[in-house]
């Protein structure tokens, strides 16, 4: 009898003990709670991301060899939607000086489409990708691209090519970009920028070796012949892309929390990012679509004038890797923030270099910088919401600034016609970025609470 008295008021002991610990615990917690919410300033959003994002059993690897397949994957991707719309710029010089009513502005509309099309599918296909439907939209979107591109052969009218290259070939790479953006942060975390700077290189190896193959099969083979060599290099890399691309675990749908799309329009960070990056879609490709075509008003023939788009791509590529490397230490808006400051910059002294050199450099610098914007876009995008909600706040950040993209280059070259020369284009281009820099400020405050912190 003894014995058990003994035994139950250990018992009460130890209970005793464990509520005080417990209790003491709590008032630990709420203290640094306390002090987190007193200085917002120096709160890091993305570890808070990382916390809310899911429990650490459920961390992404942030490596190996899957998920750098996945990358590698989608960089093919990119490599043949982005990297091919980054190449316009020899369509738009080749358009508008044989094809019947084509003129500078007309022609920009179909590089526009392609643009625009290419986000504005982004809700529903990032919708299907939160429901655990990947690959559905990446087989078929790549199918239509394909398909589309071999009937560019067989377009003589300008709305012909509008349906094809504009229309079919936008809304097709519309259901292959985006959501293979929205895997990223599945596989990867504490390298997320690392890896959407490596992803984001594909377009811009695309965008800097298409314009030089294009330019020398059109010159050896014609131009039915061309478009159908690119719809086969399209179709290997949509092969690898379609097999190597996975999540890297579809939940089952009692596992997916049921989050209103409406929740997003009442997220300010993220509804005032994304219109800063509809408005520098106005502005951020209207370089890179007229770099030729202004190379070739200063006396470059047109067997050189391309070089200028394959410089911006080529130094696009670094821009991309560097801000993608950087982000991870800095984070991603305030990489962000920097290199579009130095884009809107160059995109205003483009129209001053009167030189093909001079021109180069301007194309270089205005590469490297403007190059971040594609590589962090959806990085920044990715601390902004939970995981699991994260394919329908690109989808629907991609249908918004879908926008921009189309109406960007068509008003650069009504600009362009009506004012006789690319000054107008350049303050246009770098206004509209500058623009948006300081709603990418704003909406940088309003997620930290203050102006310092990293995010």
């Amino acid at each position: 009898m003894a014995s058990t008295l003994t035994d139950a008021n250990e018992t009460r002991s130890t209970t005793v003990t464990e509520v005080e610990a417990s209790l003491a615990l709590r008032e630990v917690d709420s203290d640094v709670k306390s002090e987190v919410a007193e200085k917002p300033g120096d709160v890091d959003v993305e570890k808070t991301a990382s916390a809310v994002n899911g429990p650490e059993s459920d961390a992404p690897p942030d490596g190996g060899l899957a998920a750098w397949l996945v990358i590698f994957g989608c960089a093919c991707g990119g490599f043949a939607t982005f990297g091919f719309a980054n190449a316009f710029g020899v369509f738009q010089a080749y358009y508008q000086d044989r094809i019947p009513g084509a003129t500078q502005s007309t022609v920009a509309w179909i590089g526009s489409l392609q643009y625009c099309l290419i986000f504005l599918p982004g809700l529903p296909s990032g919708h299907m990708t939160d429901k655990g439907w990947l690959k559905f939209p990446l087989l078929i979107g790549s199918l239509v691209l394909v398909t589309a591109t071999l009937l560019i052969a067989e377009c003589k009218q300008l709305w012909q090519l509008i349906l094809c290259q504009g229309f079919a070939i936008g809304g097709a790479a519309g259901f292959v970009f985006p959501p293979s953006l929205t895997v990223v942060p599945q596989w990867f975390d504490k390298r997320r920028g690392q890896a959407y700077g490596l992803l984001a290189i594909g377009s811009a190896v695309g965008g800097t070796t298409l314009p030089i193959i294009l330019r020398k099969l059109l010159d050896s083979v014609g131009f039915e012949w061309t478009v159908r060599i690119l719809a086969f290099i399209l179709l290997g890399l949509l092969s690898i892309f379609n097999v190597l691309v996975r999540p890297r675990k579809v939940y089952q749908k009692h596992e997916i929390p049921k989050t209103p799309l409406g929740t997003l329009f009442t997220n300010k960070p993220f509804m005032i990012y994304t219109a800063a990056v509809t408005i520098v879609w106005l502005g951020m490709y209207t370089p890179l679509g007229f770099f030729d075509v202004s190379a070739q008003r200063i006396g470059v023939p047109p067997s050189r004038s391309f070089y200028t788009i394959v410089a911006a791509n080529a130094s696009s590529g670094i821009g991309r890797f560097s801000s993608g490397f950087w982000a991870d230490y800095l984070g991603s808006m305030n990489v962000l923030i920097l290199f579009s400051s130095v884009a809107a910059i160059m995109a205003i002294c483009w129209p001053y270099a009167h030189s093909f050199p001079s021109l180069l450099v301007v194309a270089i610098l205005y590469g490297f910088a403007s190059g971040a914007f594609i590589s962090l876009l959806p990085s920044a995008i990715s601390y902004m919401v939970p995981r699991h909600q994260l394919g329908r706040a690109i989808g629907l950040s991609s249908t918004i600034m879908s926008i921009g993209a189309l109406v960007g280059n068509p008003i650069a070259g009504q600009i362009l016609i009506v004012s006789g020369g690319f000054d107008a284009v350049g303050a246009w281009s770098g206004g509209t970025i500058f623009i948006s820099v300081i709603l990418m400020m704003v909406s940088r405050r309003l997620a930290l609470g203050g102006w310092k912190g990293k995010y």
